[in-house]
């Protein structure tokens, strides 16, 4: 078995991140004639970790990629039921020096016996008193988290902690204080705190790579652990927030507050300490019981006085404008880039290759960045729209015709990959038609997928809100969808087709649209950040280009024409070269 799970880490080496099948070392020698060729073992590669499973043998396991578990410790694991703790822990009585070292970061008695295992654990080979941190549902133990008995802070863990630890003891309507560790949280039940008040721990602490400041999108998949808990969240009437003092904490709570909202989030200020734990430690827990009782809420609305802006002003004057991420198109880079918490208002003729354009966007995001990325697109069932984008992704068609297709092997490749990184709502499925319920849901898919990208296509189905003119209605669904934008940290692309042109705009001559052609509203062009507009010529003469007739911020771009390849083939969207210029520009 030890053997196996070697070959097996030796095999994903050379893989990426998504689902992958391959020949089983444990059963492939016994197998016999056709099936000597078939790929029975499964392998998940994500951002936490790889999962293996045979589905011929059954041989599984996994490791964490943060932790590097010994395979020893880690190949198909035992699960973890009711009370099977590891053979290591003396049931009988409770190691001295793990309870002395939780006393002495002022744990209560109480604590210990109802939230905490006191035994021994391996780490790396060597045995050492230990606090366990059992991950129940229910009664049922799903995973221990493991912490050394001392402070040279050695970690480890059985199974996968999925949950917030401590989530079991929730009861529907009570608050939520969340922590970054479990000894936080320890430190913080041992007070005297209300008793409509659940504590709760992130399972793996803040990330530990912080990018300006922010969770890098290849860490998105961590945060799983806050959809789990969606009942619960939307259960509390407040979420306080405690996270640590350092980058990583402060990155920590902007990332629950992005997935959650802002609209009940409050936080605690503990001066200068660190954390619960280290502020105990110096001040007794009287003094967590007074910082919490000043707690604040995250600002929504309002007035505030400057002192609310110095820091960015600061950083304003330290690291200029806040750059956005690259279309993965580089003429199209001179020209525009994607930022975050911002609205794209995309129009063109039909069949202009529009919203083809946003998802080569959309893919060259995920691809260069990891932003996920949740549409509501009315005229696209999802598998449809799949097989659009697996045209893209493989750069082969999804069906037969003049070019070879993509094989099953590239079909199967696609699949995953945008299971990865891409989320639908299904409008034959009861899926929303007004704007409320559209952000609603999308909403959850920032919660739950982490979503940085919200893609409407295109706004014609949409229902508008009665007792209101339509542009002043128009006016009012763009105000909320920016209003999403800059609270969930999301970019959103919203395609608009435009309305009828008059006859002395029509004819022969070039003619591009832009957002005052939007039917219904100037708010199209007014409340636009970037406003960009894909053409083709009609007869085909010249290439297709990208016109950018809006940009709110000069830091974000520029006026201009780009010129672009689109391959009709796979609706793949290229930069220009001379070398397309004899290609059939046929788009139909």
């Amino acid at each position: 078995m030890q053997q196996v799970a070697k070959q097996i880490r030796d095999v994903v080496s050379n893989l990426s991140n998504g689902q992958h099948k391959k020949q089983c070392p444990e059963c492939q020698n016994d197998r016999s004639g056709k099936n000597q060729k078939d790929r029975p073992l499964s392998i998940r590669i994500d951002t936490i970790g790889v999962k293996y499973r045979c589905h011929h043998c059954a041989v599984e396991g996994g490791w964490d990629h943060d932790n590097n578990f010994d395979f020893d410790l880690f190949v198909a694991p035992p699960p973890l039921k009711g009370e099977n703790f590891p053979l290591s822990i003396d049931r009988g009585s409770t190691n001295g020096t793990a309870f002395d070292y939780l006393k002495s970061r002022h744990i209560t008695d109480e604590i210990i016996k109802s939230h905490v295992i006191l035994g021994t654990y391996r780490f790396n080979g060597k045995v050492v008193p230990a606090v366990g941190f059992p991950y129940r549902s229910g009664s049922v133990v799903n995973a221990v988290k493991w912490r050394s008995a001392d402070e040279e802070k050695r970690f480890s863990q059985e199974n996968i902690c999925e949950d917030f630890f401590n989530l079991d003891s929730y009861v529907d309507g009570n608050d939520v204080l969340i922590c970054e560790g479990e000894l936080d949280a320890l430190a913080w039940m041992s007070t005297d705190l209300p008793d409509n008040l659940t504590i709760l721990s992130v399972p793996n602490g803040a990330p530990a790579k912080v990018r300006d400041g922010k969770i890098d999108p290849k860490d998105d998949n961590k945060f799983r652990y806050i959809w789990r808990a969606k009942r619960q969240l939307d259960s509390a009437p407040r979420i306080i927030l405690n996270t640590d003092l350092d980058e990583p904490g402060k990155a920590l709570q902007e990332e629950i507050i992005r997935r959650v909202g802002s609209t009940k989030i409050w936080t605690i200020d503990l001066g200068d300490y660190k954390d619960a734990s280290e502020a105990v430690a110096a001040k007794g827990s009287a003094y967590l019981e007074q910082q919490f009782e000043y707690c604040e809420r995250v600002p929504t609305i309002g007035l505030y006085g400057a002192e609310a802006f110095v820091d960015s002003f600061v950083d304003l004057y330290d690291n200029g404008q806040m750059k956005g991420a690259s279309t993965g198109l580089a003429s199209l880079d001179r020209y525009i880039q994607i930022p975050p918490g911002m609205l794209t208002v995309v129009t063109g003729f039909p069949s202009s290759g529009k919203s083809d354009l946003v998802d080569q966007i959309c893919i060259n995001l995920a691809r260069s960045y990891n932003w996920k990325t949740v549409y509501c697109s009315f005229e696209k069932p999802p598998e449809l729209h799949m097989a659009q984008l697996a045209q893209k992704i493989i750069d082969r068609p999804f069906f037969d015709g003049p070019s070879t297709r993509m094989s099953t092997e590239e079909r199967d490749f696609a699949a995953e990959w945008i299971k990865e990184n891409f989320m639908f709502m299904d409008s034959r499925r009861d899926g929303p038609n007004d704007i409320d319920g559209i952000l609603s849901v999308a909403s959850a898919a920032v919660m739950r997928m982490g979503c940085r990208v919200l893609v409407i296509d295109p706004y014609n189905h949409i229902k508008l809100a009665h007792g209101y003119r339509e542009t002043d209605a128009i006016s009012d669904m763009l105000t909320k969808v920016q209003q999403f934008a800059r609270d969930h940290e999301c970019h959103v692309f919203f395609i608009a087709h435009p309305t009828k042109l008059p006859p002395d705009r029509r004819g022969d001559k070039k003619v591009v649209v832009t957002g005052h052609d939007i039917a219904g509203s100037a708010a199209w062009f007014a409340k636009a950040d970037i406003g960009i507009t894909a053409w083709r010529h009609q007869r085909d003469e010249e290439p297709p280009e990208c016109h950018i007739w809006k940009i709110r911020w000069s830091w974000i771009g520029k006026h201009g024409v780009c010129p672009l390849h689109f391959d009709a083939i796979t609706g793949r969207w290229r930069d220009f070269s001379p070398a397309y210029d004899d290609y059939d520009w046929d788009f139909e």
